[in-house]
């Protein structure tokens, strides 16, 4: 039987002491009770022996830079790593705007009806967050580099064959295309994050850094993805193909760099874990069901039986999966240290809400654009340069400031700049220059994006031991994307359902930025209720060390 505890401590990101931590810190019993987790019973007999085996934490030299002295060679090959880290999340979030700015020119290619436009950025985001959850898994079980080279590998092939669909005039094999082109993503930043890691130290400012700056290339890439999409699409609509072709190459040329620059001495289940290939299983036709519900009702209606039909048994898989996990699985797909700890809980779920936020602006903002202000493919991807610029400023401030404002106010700040991004669009006017509304919004939204996977991503990753790495990128991922995804087939709904007659578009677009408005608002206030009480037993702690002191 295992006991672990969280712990905050003040200025610092959360860190958990177990065996595999890598610094060491001092907390009194109070704040240790603040923070414990329930016990839980580890049905693993093999899990339960190397707990027991290395109850002392590691410690490093403070002048060690990587948990093993030898994983690089030199600093080329480390700057090189950091940059191949920062590529898969740049490639990961320009494919998932790169079909925005051109869905009109998609949607003539194919003659789609304008009910699958949704589906265009959809599929995407609907695969890789529905994968993402096991992905990290059979990582960290199989190994982190494996994991990675093969998720590339399916990511440059379908980019390919996306391209090739134009071929096929169906826009049906351009959006399952799209949706393996995002199961080969699902295999690539969760294995990054877990590379990450392993390779260093918990807590010190060069991993704050490095995941900080992985977090700054999502805006830049989807800026990136948006413009260059425009930019083929403007100069030929016919060549739309080339922008996957150009993703592809791209793709294959980091790869490339990724199996020259990650070390291949990182250690691979040296716990002796199992697949969890039931709870895999229940978890993947769950949040695959749900998500496809939500984004396939408004387009055929809810009202059509087999709707209702599938949105029941996704809950009801989903439902068993939860108490399959909790109670049966030997060893369960999500550690139980996330499963059971409220706090936790909020991170990842207000995490959700933001990005679901995200999700559903970027899909209107444009609809926006294309259909009522008329904008060209490349004007419209242009616009998102102001990401790319203050991308960069937001991931800066959080590696310095992470230690000193803590993981959980940048949280709660980057909830707050999505709450604000979507409410100024919502009131944006249709007749008015890009640098008014719209400039402000770019730029609030860069520090949502660019504080909150970080944040997010150093919790998540200084609690989790050592052989749950991959899975931590997993779960922010999971909440990243397949919010996105599930999150636009509410907003689309919303839409529908205010447009009824077809003639009100603006309408339409206000109610699901409404929605938006909404989500990010409760991630909001979650984050809050987290950062709150995280600061209420601090100064406890504080006035209890204060009068202690003052007795002795």
């Amino acid at each position: 039987m295992t006991r672990h505890i969280m712990a905050f401590d003040e200025g610092s990101s959360p860190s958990i002491t177990n065996s595999n931590t890598t610094e060491t810190k001092s907390f009194t019993d109070n704040e240790k009770k603040n923070f414990e987790l329930p016990e839980v019973e580890e049905a693993s007999s093999i899990i339960d022996r190397n707990d027991s085996e290395s109850a002392q934490p590691v410690k490093y030299p403070e002048v060690q830079k990587w948990q093993k002295e030898d994983y690089f060679s030199s600093s080329t090959k480390e700057y090189l790593f950091v940059f191949s880290c920062m590529m898969s999340q740049l490639l990961n979030q320009a494919a998932t705007p790169q079909t925005l700015a051109i869905m009109n020119i998609l949607s003539d290619s194919f003659k789609s009806s304008g009910g699958n436009q949704s589906w265009l950025m959809a599929s995407f985001p609907l695969v890789s967050g529905s994968f993402i959850l096991i992905s990290g898994r059979i990582g960290d079980i199989y190994g982190l580099k494996k994991g990675l080279i093969g998720g590339y590998t399916m990511f440059i092939i379908w980019s390919i064959i996306s391209g090739l669909t134009y071929y096929s005039h169906s826009d049906t094999f351009f959006i399952v295309s799209r949706a393996f082109q995002g199961l080969g993503v699902a295999f690539i930043l969760p294995n990054v994050l877990g590379i990450v890691g392993n390779i260093y130290i918990p807590g010190t400012f060069r991993k704050n850094m490095v995941i900080s700056m992985i977090g700054a290339c999502a805006p830049i890439g989807a800026a990136l993805g948006s413009t260059f999409a425009g930019l083929i699409g403007t100069e030929d609509p016919e060549q739309w193909p080339w922008a996957f072709y150009a993703f592809g190459i791209t793709s294959a040329i980091n790869l490339a760099i990724s199996i020259y620059s990650i070390p291949n001495n990182i250690p691979t289940n040296i716990h002796g874990f199992s697949m969890d290939w039931i709870g895999s299983l229940l978890a993947v036709i769950g949040l695959i069901l749900l998500n496809f519900v939500w984004n396939q009702g408004p387009i055929v209606g809810w009202e059509k039986a087999y709707i209702i039909v599938l949105l029941i048994i996704s809950v009801f898989v989903l439902v068993i999966f939860i108490i399959y996990e909790l109670r049966f699985a030997s060893i369960p797909l999500l550690p139980r240290e996330i499963m059971k700890n409220r706090y936790m809980l909020m991170v990842l779920l207000a995490l959700f809400l933001g990005w679901g936020s995200f999700g559903i602006f970027s899909f209107y903002y444009f609809s926006f654009l294309l259909n009522l202000r008329h904008y060209t493919a490349l004007w419209a991807g242009g616009t998102y340069f102001m990401f790319a610029i203050f991308g960069i400023i937001a991931a800066l401030v959080v590696g310095f400031s992470i230690k000193k404002a803590t993981a959980s106010i940048i949280l709660f700040v980057s909830m707050v700049a999505f709450t604000v991004g979507s409410a100024m669009l919502s009131v944006t006017p249709v007749h008015q220059t890009y640098f008014r509304m719209n400039l402000g919004t770019m730029i609030i939204l860069s520090f949502g994006m660019d504080m909150s996977f970080p944040a997010a991503s150093i919790i998540l990753s200084d609690f989790l031991p050592m052989q749950y790495q991959g899975m931590a990128g997993s779960l922010a991922n999971t909440m990243v994307n397949y919010s996105m995804s599930l999150c636009l087939g509410m907003g689309t709904t919303v839409e529908r359902q205010v447009n009824k007659s077809g003639d009100e578009t603006l309408r339409g677009y206000r109610g699901a930025e409404y929605l938006g408005i909404g989500l990010a608002g409760l991630g909001a206030i979650i984050a809050f209720s987290f950062m709150a009480e995280k600061y209420w037993i601090e100064r406890k702690e504080r006035l209890e060390l204060e009068k202690e002191s003052d007795l002795s």
